[in-house]
Parts: structure tokens; sequence; C-alpha cells
């Protein structure tokens, strides 16, 4: 068992040591008492991994799970995977990141990832969420699919080449028996201190460039975009009224709108959104706001119904969540972005996505798509 989170822009990881119990929820009635079983956990003193799949939110949220207004539809069924995973430790432990490995490190290799999809089926499902948002029924869809590929090697060894050459605020690593998670998510989906929530929405993206010049020219490009701007907006909205739920009145605020990241593959904008929330449990929080609004799309609901009708195949930890809870209540959880997902024998699934508008471009989200799988060359 290994099970470290990392922030490599601060220069920190956290790795929990000493597992003593796992708690799960395979099917709703479960999500309640093992969320109760988390708390005690907690207060006990305890360090708790969550590995939160996105589905999840099916069981949070239930009128998503609803059939759409129109169209084929496949009720969702409880296929007995579990859909949240808590990970109890003793104790954590303070470190540096993981450096880059050795030259002799145990080899690691993966296939070029493979999409599930071909460009013309993506096309037309781009086609058709336009057609929904044309008729009213959404604003927004954030519309993904899976990319297969398999490991040779060591998934440490992957993982610490990837991590050390893409540096994010919040990187996992965690081999959990047959399930390896390599998360390099630049994205918080929500994080406590004390009182207080935040959440970072990421909105918004552009390709880098080896040439200076040109490469400053799409981060510009990228923050001016009106189309990126709107929706980055949106998702802001989005996540000011799921917070306003929990938060104390009038605490709500937004303290950066429009900031553009820089990474070694892709430019991204986010935006800062707070609120006051003492009394608000880890419960509280994930009904209130999981899945993030910035990997569904807005009106939430309508979102998430649509997703499960047109997407391919279940997310799974794609868009759910990763991150910690500590005794004293503080918590950091990412979206769960740029996150490859490996099984015993080596099997992956890396899926990449972004939010489609009415003035999308299908052929542009399609290359958008592999822009996000770049880091997977290192």
């Amino acid at each position: 068992m290994e099970c470290r989170f990392e922030d490599r822009l601060a220069g920190r990881a956290l790795r929990l040591d000493g597992l003593c119990a796992r708690i799960e929820a395979r099917a709703a009635a479960e999500v309640g008492p093992a969320l109760a079983a988390i708390e005690a956990a907690r207060r006990q003193g305890r360090w708790i991994a969550l590995l939160l799949d996105y589905e999840l939110g099916e069981w949070l949220l239930p009128e998503a799970a609803l059939a759409p207004p129109a169209g084929p539809w496949t009720p969702p069924s409880d296929d007995g995977r579990a859909r949240l995973t808590a990970l109890v430790f003793e104790r954590k432990l303070d470190e540096a990141p993981w450096g880059a490995p050795d030259a002799d490190a145990t080899p690691a290799a993966i296939s070029l990832p493979a999409p599930r999809m071909t460009e013309a089926a993506y096309v037309r499902q781009i086609d058709a969420i336009r057609g929904l948002i044309r008729d009213g029924e959404l604003y927004q869809v954030n519309f993904t699919q899976p990319l297969d590929l398999q490991l040779q090697g060591d998934a440490a060894t992957l993982y610490r080449r990837i991590a050390a050459r893409n540096p994010v605020a919040h990187g996992a690593f965690i081999q959990d028996g047959a399930r390896t998670v390599l998360s390099f998510s630049p994205e918080l989906f929500v994080r406590r201190d004390g009182p207080r929530l935040t959440t970072r929405p990421m909105k918004g993206t552009a390709p880098r460039h080896p040439d200076p010049a040109e490469d400053e020219r799409l981060g510009r490009e990228l923050l001016a975009s009106d189309k990126n701007r709107s929706e980055n907006l949106m998702i802001v909205d989005l996540l000011r009224n799921d917070l306003g739920r929990l938060a104390e009145p009038g605490s709500v605020k937004v303290d950066a709108l429009f900031t553009l990241e820089r990474y070694p593959t892709v430019w991204t904008m986010t935006s800062t959104v707070s609120a006051m929330a003492p009394r608000a449990s880890l419960g509280d929080v994930l009904h209130a706001l999981f899945p993030c609004g910035s990997i569904t799309g807005a009106p939430k609901v309508a979102a998430m119904r649509r997703i499960r009708q047109m997407e391919s195949a279940p997310r799974g930890l794609y868009c759910g969540s990763v991150g910690w809870l500590a005794p004293d209540g503080d918590f950091s959880l990412n979206v769960a972005i740029r996150t490859l997902v490996l099984n015993a024998s080596g099997q992956g699934v890396y899926s990449v996505g972004g939010g489609i508008v009415y003035d999308s471009d299908p052929a542009g989200e399609w290359q958008e798509c592999h822009w996000k799988a770049r880091i997977l060359r290192a």
C-alpha cells in the first residue's frame, strides 16, 4: 500500500501510513453509513484518503439519474462497484515530493493512448449537445471520452517521471490492491481550512507552444476569449450557488476571476470562490457540491442526466475526486482530471474532455481532448 498526496508547486507531500480500515459504499443506501463511519474514524484521530467516483454524484443527487426530456435512455443500475472508498490510516508523514526516477529505476513504459470513440462519432455528439443548448435545455455540458492504454513496468516510476515534468498542486499516487491511481490534477475541487471552504474551478484550456512568442500569444488569446470567459463565469456562478447552500449568509465571495495558469503542456483559466461554513461536515459539503460543476455543466442536474445518456462508459474515478481528510476536520479534494487508473494487469484508462457551449467548434474540441493527454508522453 502506498498513499501520498503531492503539492509540487509548494514543494511538499503528505504520505499516509498504517492502513487500519477500509470503508466503502457499493449501493446508494450505504452512502450515509459510510460517511458516518468516516466521521467516526476522523474523530478517533485517523487520517483518511478519499477516492470518490463521479457516479457517486447520482447517489448524492438522485434526481440526476432520472431520464432527460427525450432520447434513448438506459436507467442507471448499481453494479456492485464501490463509488466511495475511504482508506483509514493511523498517521500522516510530511515529506518532500518524490524526485524524478534514477537511471537505474525499474522501467516503465505505456502504449499510445487509444480513444474508444472515432472523431466522427465524437463530432456527432458535440453537434447533438449544441442542439440541446440551442433548444434551451442546457447552457453547457462537459463531455468526455476514455482513452485506453497498457503499462509495462512500474507504476511508481511512471508517476515520478510524469509528475517531475508536470508539477501540479493536487497530485496523488495511491496503490490500493488491484487499483493504482496516478493523479496529475491541477484543479482543486474543495478545501477546508478551519471554517473556510475554498473551490477553484478550472475552465478554459489552450495548448502550449515551444516558440516563446507564439506561446505567449496563445495564453493571451485564452485569457481574452469570450467563449472561455463565459464558460468560466457560468461555473463560478454554479459553485457560488452550491456553496450558498452551506455558507453563513453573505460570506460567499469570488476571490479571483479569470486567473491564467501556465503548465508544461497547456494554459488554463481558473477562478477562486470561498465561503465561511463552520458547521458543515464533509458529508454536508459532498451533498451540496459533488461532483464539481466544472466537470458537469449547467444546469448541473440536467447536464448530469445528459452525460449519463450520451457518454460511452461510466467515468469512474475520472471527474470524481481524490484527496485527504485530517483528524481536525480539514480536508483537500481535487477534481480527478488528468488521472490515470490502472488495474492489476497494467491496463489503464485515462479520460479527457471539455466544456461544450453553443459556439464550440467540434473539431477544436476534439483537438483539445488530445492536448490534455500530452502529459502521458513524458
